[in-house]
């Protein structure tokens, strides 16, 4: 079921406008406040942090909570952040962060995240009691190993692959929160 057209115009950027760390802050509060409706039990927060004390690493955290406790995590990041390595590094080591501290508080039997780079998807899983997937590629000092690749984020939500990945995210965690 493709989004509906309230959610793909929150999409839309004007193509001679210069790239924002806003320009997708509406779209994602948009579709997870469609997804995930605030007349349940489940409550969006976006979070607004600076990752670092860089001027260009800011950055946006979209928390779905359900009764209080978080089911799932969006990290927001710029889209052209996806062509440096350092970003996604540092994207990666986000995600890997917030999973640390939050899964122990999800009540699911595995706890989602995803690292948004504009459209561009990359999908993190913590089962309880088991690695996170994908694991963490280690440095190599002598290859100089990309420990997080571009091809990471492998898929566009505007794409029917990328709808149907994060629908299917987003029902595994509804069908989970159900049976609490």
């Amino acid at each position: 079921m493709p989004w509906s057209p309230n959610v793909l115009r929150q999409f839309e950027i004007p193509p001679d406008a210069a790239p924002s760390e806003t320009d997708f802050y509406g779209a994602y509060n948009k579709l997870l406040n469609t997804l995930f409706p605030p007349n349940t039990e489940f409550t969006v927060v976006p979070h607004y942090l600076p990752y670092s004390d860089e001027i260009d690493d800011l950055g946006l955290r979209f928390e779905v909570l359900f009764e209080d406790k978080p089911v799932f995590i969006l990290e927001l990041k710029l889209a052209d952040d996806v062509q440096c390595p350092i970003a996604r590094k540092s994207a990666d080591q986000r995600v890997r962060s917030r999973i640390r501290d939050f899964h122990a508080d999800c009540p699911l039997p595995v706890f989602h995240v995803v690292s948004a780079m504009g459209t561009q998807l990359y999908f993190y899983r913590k089962p309880r009691n088991e690695p996170v997937v994908p694991p963490f590629i280690p440095a190599d000092r002598v290859l100089m190993t990309d420990t997080v690749p571009r091809a990471c984020w492998n898929c566009d939500i505007l794409e029917e692959e990328g709808e149907q990945r994060f629908r299917a995210v987003v029902g595994e965690i509804k069908r989970a929160c159900a049976t609490l």
